[in-house]
């Protein structure tokens, strides 16, 4: 089952129900390393389709017990993911994708679509957070 929500206590009682007999997805990408930190070892979300380098070497950081490191990666997370509500939202996944060289194409309406002058910014920003660091490994 997949958990999307900040709360964390009621995450781990989920975990322990029955005696930890369903797998707890994490759906919070932001806040990964505090799952883990509850025992959780399975996640769902939408920044590890263009940012999977960087939450599996956040998992391997923590699970060798290196926890600045992994707190330093949460972060570049947290920063990456402040820019989809600077630039629209759900629709800059797609920039993203497009950034590590897979066009997945433009959103249908109701969804809107980056502005085309709003994409030189972003990916200024994006720069910023050390993306390319992460993503293009």
């Amino acid at each position: 089952m997949k958990y999307t929500h900040e709360d964390f206590m009621d995450f781990l009682s989920c975990m322990n129900y029955a005696e930890r007999k369903y797998d707890m997805l994490w759906g919070r990408d932001e806040n990964m390393l505090s799952a883990l930190v509850l025992g959780n070892i399975g996640a769902v979300g939408s920044t590890y389709n263009y940012a999977a380098p960087l939450y599996l070497d956040l998992i391997e950081a923590y699970n060798e017990g290196d926890l600045e490191k992994a707190n330093t990666l949460q972060q570049q997370s947290i920063d990456m993911i402040a820019l989809l509500g600077k630039y629209g939202g759900i629709a800059v996944g797609k920039a993203y994708m497009k950034l590590i060289g897979l066009n997945c194409g433009e959103f249908r309406l109701p969804v809107k679509n980056m502005p085309g002058e709003q994409v030189e910014a972003f990916k200024a920003d994006v720069n910023k957070v050390g993306f390319q660091d992460f993503c293009m490994q």
